[in-house]
């Protein structure tokens, strides 16, 4: 999954600096492919999900990992002034929450741990993929929007049916689910 090339074509003025500031600041996260939290999925398992961030661009993210199964399902891209280290810390919390929501009866977690350490991952199994996506979008929404990118949607009409954060959906998905997905995250 790789974000399709943007150009930034408003021209930037040379006599407003407050001006030129926004704008310069707006170009380099309009035309940047880099900074995202991502939500993965498996093909074979609709109960698995995946969270996790990157600073490069996407492309890295889904065969670099051994589960031939595995696919970014959608990608939300942060803002270019986000550091590292403020996006590891808005994965730490988001996960924290995702801990909370997604737990068995006996209140564990649903995440899985590595074989090995038996430390936790960023993988959960036995999950409705869908309502996991939503609480992904909407916990960033909710707490940390300022370090997202936001934009608007409108139908064919060109009437105005919402925002979310900047997202990135798999080019695998047809455009239906895309709609679907787009549709349980937009905020009126």
């Amino acid at each position: 999954m790789k974000k399709p090339q943007q150009m930034y074509d408003l021209q930037i003025p040379d006599d407003d600096y407050k001006m030129a500031a926004v704008m310069e600041r707006d170009k380099l996260n309009f035309e940047s492919p880099n900074k995202w939290f991502y939500v993965g999925a498996d093909s074979r398992d609709l109960g698995f999900a995946k969270v996790g961030i990157t600073m490069g661009d996407l492309t890295s993210r889904s065969y670099g990992t051994n589960n031939p199964n595995f696919y970014l399902f959608c990608a939300f891209q942060c803002q270019q002034s986000t550091t590292e280290a403020q996006l590891k810390s808005i994965e730490k919390s988001a996960i924290s929450y995702l801990d909370g929501v997604f737990c068995a009866e006996n209140g564990q977690t649903k995440r899985a741990r590595h074989m090995e350490s038996q430390r936790l991952s960023e993988c959960y199994y036995d999950v409705n993929f869908e309502d996991f996506f939503v609480e992904v979008h909407d916990y960033l929404l909710d707490n940390h929007v300022s370090y997202f990118q936001t934009c608007g949607f409108e139908n064919e009409a060109g009437g105005d049916e919402g925002y979310a954060l900047a997202w990135e959906f798999s080019s695998l998905l047809k455009p239906e689910v895309k709609r679907y997905f787009l549709n349980r995250i937009l905020r009126g």
